[in-house]
């Protein structure tokens, strides 16, 4: 029964990917690298925005962090119009405007009396615009449902609530400790990656693109056997015997700044890097993985105290370890930033409390 379906899901992917069109989105990724470079370093909005523009223009899939970032940098800069396509495009890829509630929650503030006065760049525009992007959301939803891969975002959704469930001790799962629990878990967190790299060795990538980010509207949209995650989640705990009221730490609806499920998967799994190098370049390059996503899972923030580390997470304090020149090279490779532009964009946020933290925990993509 279980290769049934993965032969299932492997046949509906390539049916998906044989009508997508091919756009190489190595591009796409220096095109969003210049338009930061081009703000952050060379205070040249205008050229930035254009060049965000630009990317979302020519590419049939966004990232919605690139837009939420570009749709307040328009608001900062007071360029509504493109304030409005920007937002639009998010849109476009599945973002909901409810989300932003999420973003507030985030404005970066340095003092408590500061966040009691903060108003967030996007809250104005939003208001005077609810109805047109409210319209304009329900108009397009049905598109971007077209795009995600209902079989792998259900199994996906399956495999992140397992895992999570076995992370922590759970005596109602039948192991005698933590210990034993704890390998239990890595074999849930091996399948996982087993599970990932039996698709990409036919030519089927998960990411964003064909998954979306994590709603309840999505789930519902798909027709699932159950409406949200925490359903799903309820479902488990009873196959399991476990306590419904048992506390487990799946992805929410309001987590979509901070992580999403795919993520989660391949974090947990310290061999995820070496596993996706095989293939990382082609998966860039076709619009599923990120190449921020791909070199945090090397260089994340907590797992900076590595003799080639590339300076990818920049909190306030934090100083290069080896000289800018080695370290830029490292990160070209990688298809990053500069070092210098992602500091500077850092600051740029701390400095106007925007927010450009997205992703991995609530470290900047």
């Amino acid at each position: 029964m279980k290769c049934t379906l993965i032969v299932f899901v492997l046949l509906c992917s390539m049916c998906a990917l044989a009508q997508a069109p091919a756009k190489d989105y190595t591009h796409y990724h220096r095109l969003v690298i210049d338009a930061e470079e081009a703000i952050f370093l060379k205070n040249n909005p205008a050229s930035g925005l254009k060049l965000f523009k630009q990317a979302f223009d020519e590419y049939p899939f966004s990232y919605v962090d690139d837009c939420i970032e570009a749709f307040q940098l328009a608001l900062h800069f007071k360029q509504e119009v493109y304030a409005m396509q920007f937002i639009k495009k998010a849109l476009d890829n599945g973002f909901e405007l409810h989300l932003l509630n999420a973003l507030d929650l985030g404005c970066v503030c340095n003092h408590l009396e500061d966040m009691k006065k903060r108003v967030c760049v996007h809250e104005e525009f939003i208001a005077k615009n609810k109805a047109q992007l409210e319209a304009y959301a329900v108009a397009q939803y049905p598109k971007f449902l077209k795009r995600i891969d209902k079989n792998l975002y259900e199994r996906i959704l399956k495999r992140h609530v397992k895992e999570q469930m076995f992370k922590n001790y759970i005596p109602a799962l039948g192991a005698k400790n933590m210990r034993e629990q704890d390998k239990e878990y890595e074999k849930v967190c091996d399948d996982n990656l087993r599970f990932i790299d039996s698709l990409a060795a036919n030519k089927i990538y998960l990411g964003e693109r064909n998954l979306g980010i994590y709603t309840h509207r999505l789930t519902r949209s798909l027709n699932l056997p159950f409406n949200t995650i925490d359903d799903y989640l309820k479902a488990l705990l009873a196959i399991y015997h476990v306590p419904l009221n048992t506390y487990v730490p799946i992805h929410i609806e309001q987590d979509y700044f901070d992580k999403d499920m795919l993520y989660n998967i391949l974090f947990h799994n310290r061999k995820s890097y070496a596993t996706l190098s095989l293939y990382k370049d082609e998966a860039i390059k076709k619009g599923y993985l990120h190449p921020r996503e791909y070199a945090s899972l090397r260089y994340n923030y907590n797992r900076q105290n590595i003799p080639d580390s590339i300076n990818l997470f920049l909190p306030p304090a934090q100083k290069p370890t080896i000289d800018i020149k080695t370290l830029n090279e490292r990160r070209k490779r990688l298809l990053l930033p500069s070092y210098e532009s992602d500091s500077a964009k850092h600051a740029f946020a701390h400095s106007h409390q925007l927010k450009f933290s997205f992703g991995f925990f609530g470290y900047s993509r």
